[in-house]
């Protein structure tokens, strides 16, 4: 139903049917961030793994650095609808956006976790799942065309500004980790 639902919203067809866009749904969506973290922490396992790190994964930096991550989309969802008076859209934006990106993110692990086991290489691993993490920026700006009635404009800007601000907290999240 969701997967469902996040495919249709970035082509064509009826995706609202598919997601529950109450109230309610909101607070259910961020059941997909708390998924984040477990993903997060295939692909820094997989990274240590490359690097033959002796020392362990930091799973408390990576939870932190993914849940700051999470939590800057609805922010800055929340400020762009209010610029660009789409208050109404805020909720299905999150909602779907949420959805959309496990998916992309399970697809980032499904990948690095072929590495682990010994079936990829790393460095086939790493191209693929940075390409489906650029991807994300198209995801970002179809997901705001259809679910949040941007124009082509609107959409592009909203999704360089997502992706700008993910990564900027990520790598000042990694910096901090790492020193």
């Amino acid at each position: 139903m969701i997967l469902n639902g996040v495919i249709k919203a970035l082509h064509s067809g009826d995706w609202e049917a598919e997601f529950d866009l109450s109230r309610n749904g909101l607070p259910n969506s961020f059941f997909a961030v708390l998924l984040y973290i477990p993903i997060g922490f295939v692909v820094a396992q997989a990274a240590v793994k490359f690097n033959d790190v002796t020392g362990h994964v930091p799973y408390n930096s990576i939870a932190i650095i993914l849940v700051l991550i999470a939590l800057t989309f609805p922010l800055i969802a929340y400020l762009l609808c209010m610029v660009f008076d789409k208050q109404d859209r805020f909720r299905p934006w999150v909602i779907v956006r949420n959805w959309a990106l496990l998916f992309a993110l399970l697809l980032i692990a499904a990948v690095f976790g072929l590495y682990l086991i010994g079936l990829l290489p790393f460095g086939i691993a790493f191209i693929l799942g940075q390409s489906v993490y650029i991807g994300t920026l198209a995801l970002d700006v179809r997901i705001a065309m259809r679910v949040a009635e941007f124009d082509w404009i609107g959409a592009v800007f909203a999704g360089a500004l997502i992706s700008i601000t993910s990564m900027m907290v990520l790598m000042l999240g990694l910096q901090q980790a790492v020193v």
